[in-house]
């Protein structure tokens, strides 16, 4: 039987990849990631924690997402590109497209599914597969089960993610069918919002046979006032899906990044 461990830390794709796509050609000297720090807990970035394929940079100590930069010397935008301990500049991210939003004067809503058809579709498949195997073996405790995978196929078919932000308030929401994971935060309460990357191992088999099976998530969390670091949203699929609800969300409550001291911030 498979063994399943939550880790903090993560695998890394090679950065040389996405350094040809921009055109380096040293590395390590003009793609000075090193030279940066993380805008949550002030430790320093470093360059092997980039991760090509999705042109980000996460942070070894807590976790936090960045978009990487841009530092090709041929961009004359900035006259320091590479200063020591300079904050990773924010680079615009698009709208992922899962998600439709709703904009009034100084307020945004944001609305995607939780899962689609085919999800309710296999989770429905095997809440059936369980309940006959319940009343076929006598096992009937097994009905609990059955009964809860129809439920999460349910949710999985018909459920919504919705946020909703504002001056007064930022809200997190699922339904129609309830489900954990509601919040609701004073936006003045709010100091920072920042995205993390967390794994899910599965091990199975034994020797040579053994395999390891790493699922990424990404989450949504908040340095508030009143109650510390805080999770607002988890299970994001996507880091640009979290990268962007910071984006927006700070935009429109007026959130600036704010200098961080040198080290880690236990």
């Amino acid at each position: 039987m498979g063994i399943q461990h939550q880790v903090a830390t993560r695998e890394h794709n090679h950065f040389l990849p996405y350094i040809a796509r921009i055109g380096l050609s040293n590395p390590l000297s003009e793609l000075n990631v090193n030279a940066m720090i993380c805008r949550n807990c002030g430790a320093g970035l470093e360059a092997d924690r980039i991760d090509a394929s999705l042109g980000v940079v996460s942070c070894s100590h807590c976790g936090s997402l960045h978009d990487i930069p841009n530092n090709n010397p041929n961009d004359t935008s900035s006259n320091e590109p590479t200063a020591p301990a300079a904050k990773p500049k924010r680079l615009k991210v698009a709208l992922p497209d899962r998600f439709k939003i709703q904009r009034g004067a100084n307020s945004l809503e944001i609305i995607w599914a939780v899962g689609g058809l085919f999800h309710g579709f296999v989770l429905s498949i095997m809440a059936a597969g369980v309940a006959y195997m319940a009343l076929t073996s006598g096992m009937l405790f097994l009905l609990i089960g059955s009964v809860g995978l129809l439920y999460l196929a349910a949710v999985r078919t018909l459920n919504t993610h919705r946020i909703r932000v504002d001056k007064v308030s930022l809200q997190v929401m699922q339904g129609p069918l309830p489900w954990p994971g509601s919040r609701k935060l004073n936006s003045s309460d709010i100091q920072q919002l920042y995205a993390t990357e967390h794994e899910v191992r599965t091990e199975a088999g034994d020797g040579n046979d053994r395999k390891v099976r790493v699922r990424k998530h990404y989450r949504l969390s908040a340095n508030t006032h009143k109650n510390g670091r805080i999770t607002v949203l988890s299970g994001l699929n996507d880091p640009l899906q979290a990268l962007w609800l910071e984006q927006e969300i700070e935009g429109l409550l007026g959130i600036v990044d704010k200098p961080v001291d040198g080290e880690h911030r236990h």
